[in-house]
């Protein structure tokens, strides 16, 4: 059931408002959302809707002509980003649809902006929200334009919409536990703005292996930024000026990673001999660099194929929208094993070098 706008202008964020309810709750009282709602909640929503004279109809979207579906993404020259572009654009044009992309500079204004001039260009909307899903999103979506939102989940706005996302918590702990059964003890976390739900859930994984390795939560070695490039050098500039140094970085981000290494490599530290990483996202550098970057790799391929069917096949009626989570992988490389301690006499200490038990294990 895809909700509709009349002559009358009013949204579903208007008919939420006049109800007294969130905008989610909205959605399900008119028959959109995924979750149950009271009888009496429905009531005073319909009743709403009604007094507004927004409605809810049937109706489904012509599949004669090619579709243009927009797409905004925070930074398209991400390599995470540009790799699920690439996919999404094979898939839609596979069946003959279009792609206009454009990019928010991670910016919940500019984002807004976007979504309002491309509103009347496209029949579907893609969208990597910048922080809580946008007033323009939601009100295209209300328009009964279908929207997908993949990679963070726009909050609590965006709990009536379908979504493709990854497993980032479980994914975060499995690549920070790589570091704490290798030994590592003061591991630092290098991670992207907390208004974006990736970097939220990221920092969660990260904390739960810290709890379930008995390693005190240490707020010196938490550093967030934006997901860029020098906010990843940052980092390390910041952390190698801490009194006492960690011994290892989780980076949240491929293209922190990037930042992370070059200012190891500006400070004239190796990896893992001085200080371990381990990445998440494979972007192409970790495979290149020497030594190897072990990271978590993201779905990418997975991640576009999805949306792209979701768009597509966005169905006339429907229980509630669609949430696929993703799984990731963990790709062992040679970033984060602990250099053995060569002694005068030749002999190395004992129990470095020790493979985490986590390899080869499958998402949990």
């Amino acid at each position: 059931m895809i909700m509709s706008k009349v002559a009358s202008g009013a949204t579903l964020r208007d008919v939420a408002a006049a109800a007294g309810v969130s905008l989610a709750s909205a959605s399900c009282a008119l028959g959109q959302g995924r979750r149950g709602v009271s009888d009496q909640m429905r009531e005073r929503v319909q009743r709403a809707a009604s007094e507004l004279g927004y409605e809810v109809r049937r109706r489904g979207r012509p599949r004669a002509r090619p579709l243009v579906v927009g797409v905004v993404v925070p930074d398209a020259t991400n390599s995470f980003f540009s790799a699920v572009l690439g996919s999404l654009g094979s898939a839609l044009r596979r069946e003959g649809h279009r792609l206009l992309v454009t990019e928010s500079a991670d910016d919940p204004e500019v984002e807004g902006e976007l979504v309002e001039l491309l509103s009347p260009r496209v029949d579907a909307l893609a969208i990597a929200p910048a922080a809580e899903l946008g007033r323009a999103t939601e009100e295209l979506a209300g328009r009964g334009v279908p929207v997908v939102l993949f990679d963070r989940d726009g909050g609590s706005a965006g709990d009536h919409l379908p979504a493709v996302v990854m497993d980032n918590r479980q994914s975060a702990r499995r690549g920070t536990m790589v570091l704490v059964e290798s030994g590592f003890r003061r591991i630092a976390l290098v991670n992207g703005p907390q208004r974006v739900s990736t970097a939220r859930h990221r920092t969660d994984g990260y904390l739960l292996a810290l709890a379930e390795a008995g390693l005190a939560r240490d707020d010196e070695l938490i550093w967030t930024g934006e997901f860029s490039f020098d906010d990843g050098r940052r980092a390390v500039n910041r952390l190698l000026r801490a009194p006492e140094r960690p011994d290892a970085i989780f980076s949240s981000s491929a293209i922190l990673t990037s930042g992370v290494l070059m200012a190891l490599r500006e400070h004239g530290l190796r990896w893992p001999g001085n200080l371990a990483v381990v990445g998440y996202g494979d972007g192409v550098f970790a495979s290149l660099v020497e030594p190897s970057v072990t990271v978590v790799e993201q779905p990418t391929h997975a991640m576009g194929e999805t949306v792209a069917r979701l768009l597509v096949d966005h169905p006339v009626a429907q229980p509630g929208p669609t949430r696929v989570v993703l799984s990731s992988k963990l790709v062992v490389r040679d970033s984060h094993w602990r250099t053995p301690l060569v002694g005068r006499d030749g002999s190395t200490a004992a129990g470095l070098g020790r493979e985490p038990s986590l390899v080869g294990e499958g998402p949990r």
